[in-house]
């Protein structure tokens, strides 16, 4: 009896665990194929990757990890990358849309728009580096000069 509420109790975080892998993966598939024609992603320029970072305006993390996390990933890529911002609060739907349900929740896309990370939670700096890495060229292979600027890119409204 008890070896059997020992196996119970070691396979349930088992069964949550790839219950919410899965779940993640099937909602990153269903985005793959929704997010290139997305009305957010409509001023994103072609060819570079971006972060779409959702928060809500009382959200601590958001302010406190999240948004500095962001902040040293566009100093260290310039216009390199984008990050479009929204407020789940004010914009549901598009949060709907995108499969949010917390704050902070961050999907990078790649060069073609494409989902291929999404994080539920805070995702530090490290993590969105390297999931940037695999989406596209670091930014010293991209002739990037010093100042951050990718040669021939504008800026887009609502992104930073």
């Amino acid at each position: 009896m008890v070896f059997e509420r020992l196996v119970i109790a070691l396979a349930l975080p088992g069964l949550a665990a790839l219950v919410w892998v899965t779940r993640t993966r099937l909602a990153t598939r269903r985005l793959a194929v929704q997010a290139p024609t997305d009305p957010l992603l409509a001023q994103l320029p072609a060819g570079l990757p971006a972060i779409v970072y959702f928060s809500t305006p009382h959200c601590a993390p958001c302010r406190t990890q999240q948004r500095p996390a962001l902040d040293q990933l566009l100093e260290e890529w310039g216009q390199a990358v984008r990050v479009i911002q929204v407020d789940a609060i004010a914009e549901p739907a598009v949060a709907d849309r995108w499969g949010v349900f917390s704050a902070p929740t961050t999907i990078v896309l790649d060069r073609d728009r494409i989902p291929r990370h999404v994080n539920r939670g805070v995702a530090l700096v490290e993590t969105l580096r390297h999931q940037l890495a695999s989406v596209h060229q670091a930014p010293a292979q991209m002739g990037i000069d010093p100042d951050g600027e990718a040669p021939g890119l504008g800026s887009r409204r609502g992104t930073r």
